[in-house]
């Protein structure tokens, strides 16, 4: 794909302040053998932000530069399978909108997990690329688990389109307990993947 001018600029100047924020990363890295416990914690924190940060600058200009396309409307059925912390968790889930969505869903099998989340609601916005989709969002799961330890949870999610009808999925429900939201209850995550229907 050929980028305009203005792409080619502005992508090189997120990529120029993303490769500053490594650089500060790096250097704060230094100091924490040698700070107080307290201290240690206030550098590792802002580490975290600092990496966020970066990542949704760096995503920013990608959005820029490759010029996502519009998301249809539609609505989307999933079945999914956990394959990490609740290997053999069912989900059937659905989503309707457009960029952005309202998803639901409920748990049809959940394993060893006790005691089962029950079900889902949430929002999310989607970008499209070609058959790609990439979602961020939230979730609120109305039972906590040993997987998710919060009702809230962030929500991410890639999808690549089959065909007009076909998709595959992948999503990921979690607390974000690495930069300090809830550090004391368990988050292992959701990490569900699955076939979907559009209609």
């Amino acid at each position: 794909m050929e980028l305009s001018r203005d792409d080619r600029i502005f992508a090189g100047l997120g990529y120029g302040l993303a490769g500053n924020a490594t650089n500060l990363f790096h250097a704060s890295a230094a100091s924490v053998n040698r700070s107080s416990p307290d201290s240690q914690a206030k550098i590792l924190k802002s580490r975290s932000l600092l990496v966020v940060w970066a990542a949704t600058l760096l995503f920013s200009t990608a959005c820029q530069a490759l010029q996502f396309s519009d998301t249809p409307t539609d609505l989307r059925l999933t079945l999914s399978e956990d394959f990490i912390h609740a290997s053999g968790s069912t989900v059937l889930s659905g989503r309707y909108g457009g960029a952005l969505g309202a998803r639901a869903g409920s748990w049809t099998h959940t394993g060893d997990v006790s005691p089962s989340p029950r079900m889902f609601v949430g929002v999310d916005y989607v970008w499209a690329l070609s058959n790609w989709r990439l979602g961020l969002g939230t979730v609120w799961i109305r039972k906590t688990t040993s997987v998710n330890g919060t009702h809230w949870n962030f929500d991410a999610s890639l999808a690549y389109n089959i065909n007009r009808r076909l998709f595959i999925e992948y999503r990921h429900y979690s607390h974000a307990r690495q930069l300090g939201i809830e550090k004391d209850v368990q988050n292992g995550g959701w990490n569900l993947i699955g076939l979907g229907v559009t209609f």
